[in-house]
């Protein structure tokens, strides 16, 4: 009898870690507007005062979502297992077993 998984792409686990990334991100966005909403309201100079400390405030957070170990670990893991399904696709070749995540 073979082995149905032999060969076949793990489609699923492709989608549970683009799942697991888009919680992370999502997580941060949530954060991010919050702490925007709060410079916003927190400048009670001019206009520009306005722009500039919540411009300042989304710029910080996005500095802080892309240097995220958590979120790098995580799209490294979707893409990684992204490319072994294709691979598996395209060659009938068995996805790579899991790596673990690199402490960063």
């Amino acid at each position: 009898m073979t082995d149905d998984k032999a060969g076949k792409a793990d489609w699923q686990g492709v989608g549970a870690s683009f799942r697991s990334l888009g919680d992370r991100l999502k997580g941060h966005a949530v954060e991010a507007g919050g702490a925007v909403s709060s410079a916003n309201d927190q400048s009670a100079g001019s206009v520009m005062d306005q722009v500039s400390a919540v411009f300042k405030t989304a710029i910080a957070k996005l500095d802080e979502t892309t240097t995220d170990p958590e979120v790098g670990a995580a799209t490294k893991d979707a893409t990684a297992k992204l490319l072994d399904a294709i691979k598996a696709e395209l060659t009938g070749d068995k996805p790579t077993p899991d790596q673990p995540t690199p402490d960063a």
